[in-house]
């Protein structure tokens, strides 16, 4: 009985002293991994990583350690050396791995994904936020890591369901990356959901972007892409170039042609921005853009080519818009001063046609007209330098008309039996408001000498009556009337009711022996009778066609 007590004392030691080796032989290897990891990723560049084993067993099915792992990144700067960006921030890596062996080589492979946590996140100097953080996944059941003599082979699936860059308000969701990297060279292949700028109203609409990038050793990145919005109506190609050695690099984008209908896709599809500013419109768009970006920042910069565009700029109407425009700034849009479009119809409340705008757009989102000339009933209209918000317009925009023609002035009021002859200038003040476009106060006078002829064939109440009457005095002193001065006011609205005052002096030489005679009349018509230039036969000047013509040769 004693020596059976005795035996059990002795397996019960052992028993104990094996358990405390184990654990401690466990805890020394464990240490002893991390270390080694630590070790392994300070000499990839990862200066200040701290690799951290909490549990090792065996994997199921006896296919290797098991390891439960963490690593924190203390500081991202080394990593960026290694990918060539200025890279700042902390982050950390957790997640359970299995090393084991694949003939002469020693594979990784995590457990389902490792968990990514980022703080504090900058690429060249600018905050990049992950607020749902990271994962980073074994690509196609294949191991993450191969390593053996002839270097280390690194391919691995990274998820991001959303990136943003608050600086230049764009928002990535629903982003994979497949990472592959070789002791030769690296590759890089992405797939963006959804790239979206975060302002309202945006100035482009969602995109989905596909990009793929190659870097041999010692050489730059080259990648190629796509970019598709509104269900396939702006589609781009993206190619471009980084420099690990400086961190410089761009990207040129170029869209296929963009065709705006009436039925189809509206403008709203492409860019609620421009859609705000111009309604619903037609024509055919094509854009390229230039981003490129460095130590000194991110830059930007583009051109659209218009063709035969028409829309709405609140209440004012315009067709015929031809002409490219350049920016020097995607984001925030910037159209420098001195771009030229021409415009075939311009409707202000009077048919403004074959005119041309040269003019900008600034970062406080304001037009600015630096010039602006149309034709107008024969003669030309010039508007005064002006400046005004394309999503609330407000203000007073002084036209000033130029030998344009009476009889053709006078068909805007619609007036029947009525002809002239002469020439009128004057001003035309156009005054915006809301959605309202409103002529207030126009005077237009004669050059000189001209006729006035009135001879209805029912002629109005007021100017029936017998032989003698004030009415028919009037209708019979019109009938020839040779003015020495004539002034024309013209108030009214677009789209509504136009009123003119007709104010003339001069005689009829078949009237009282030519007796002189000043006569007020009042003259009206709805705009919608205005007779309008067809826009079959709009002529675009040599400058913006030529523009136009050498748009795809020219750099954005």
């Amino acid at each position: 009985m004693a020596l059976r007590k005795r035996r059990r004392r002795v397996v019960a030691v052992a028993a104990l002293l094996l358990g405390a080796w184990t654990v401690t032989a466990g805890l020394f290897a464990a240490a002893g991994l991390g270390a080694a990891a630590t070790m392994a990723l300070r000499r990839a560049g990862f200066d200040e990583a701290v690799a951290t084993v909490d549990s090792l067993g065996l994997a199921e099915g006896w296919r290797g350690l098991r390891i439960g792992v963490a690593v924190d990144f203390n500081g991202l700067a080394g990593a960026g050396a290694v990918l060539g960006v200025l890279l700042d921030g902390r982050a950390r890596l957790s997640g359970d791995l299995v090393v084991g062996l694949a003939g002469w080589a020693v594979t990784v492979t995590p457990l389902g994904c490792l968990n990514a946590k980022v703080e504090g996140l900058a690429l060249h100097g600018e905050a990049v936020l992950l607020p749902e953080g990271a994962m980073l996944c074994a690509a196609k059941d294949a191991p993450v890591l191969r390593w053996s003599g002839d270097g280390a082979v690194v391919v691995a699936e990274i998820l991001v369901p959303r990136l943003d860059l608050p600086a230049h308000a764009l928002r990535v969701e629903g982003l994979t990356t497949l990472l592959t990297q070789t002791p030769l060279s690296q590759a890089v292949e992405s797939h963006a959901a959804t790239l979206r700028r975060t302002v309202t109203p945006a100035e482009i609409a969602p995109l989905a972007v596909t990009a793929k990038a190659e870097q041999r050793t010692g050489e730059p990145w080259r990648f190629t892409g796509t970019a598709i919005a509104a269900q396939g109506l702006l589609t781009a190609a993206l190619t471009g170039t980084h420099d690990p050695n400086t961190g410089e690099g761009y990207a040129d984008l170029a869209t296929k042609p963009m065709k705006l209908t009436a039925k189809g896709p509206g403008l709203k599809t492409v860019s609620p921005l421009l859609a705000g500013l111009a309604g619903p419109s037609t024509g055919t768009l094509t854009a390229k853009a230039k981003v490129a970006w460095g130590p000194s920042g991110l830059r930007s910069g583009g051109q659209v080519r218009i063709q035969d565009g028409a829309g709405k700029f609140g209440p004012v109407a315009v067709g015929g818009v031809n002409g490219v425009v350049a920016l020097s700034s995607l984001s925030p849009p910037v159209v420098p001063d001195g771009q030229t479009l021409s415009v075939a119809l311009l409707d202000v409340g009077v048919p403004l046609t074959d005119g041309t705008i040269r003019f900008g757009y600034g970062r406080d989102r304001k037009l600015d007209v630096d010039e602006a000339v149309w034709r107008w009933a024969g003669g030309s209209v010039r508007a005064d330098p002006f400046e005004l918000s394309p999503t609330a317009p407000k203000g007073l925009v002084t036209l000033h008309a130029d030998r344009v023609d009476l009889a053709q002035i006078l068909t805007l009021v619609a007036v029947e039996g009525m002809d002239a002859t002469g020439t009128l200038s004057g001003t035309l003040p156009v005054r915006l408001s809301g959605d309202r476009v409103v002529l207030d106060g126009g005077v237009l006078e004669a050059a000189g000498n001209g006729t006035l002829r009135y001879d209805p064939a029912h002629p109005p109440p007021a100017l029936q009556g017998e032989d003698g009457s004030p009415g028919a005095l009037l209708l019979g002193a019109l009938t020839d009337f040779r003015y020495d001065t004539l002034r024309l006011t013209i108030d009214g609205e677009a789209g509504g009711e136009l009123s003119a005052g007709l104010s003339v002096r001069g005689a009829n030489p078949s009237f009282y022996d030519g007796y002189p005679v000043s006569l007020n009349l009042k003259l009206s018509g709805a705009l919608d009778r205005i007779l309008r230039q067809s826009l079959d036969a709009v002529r675009i000047p040599d400058m913006v066609r030529e523009r136009m013509t050498g748009f795809d040769q020219k750099d954005p």
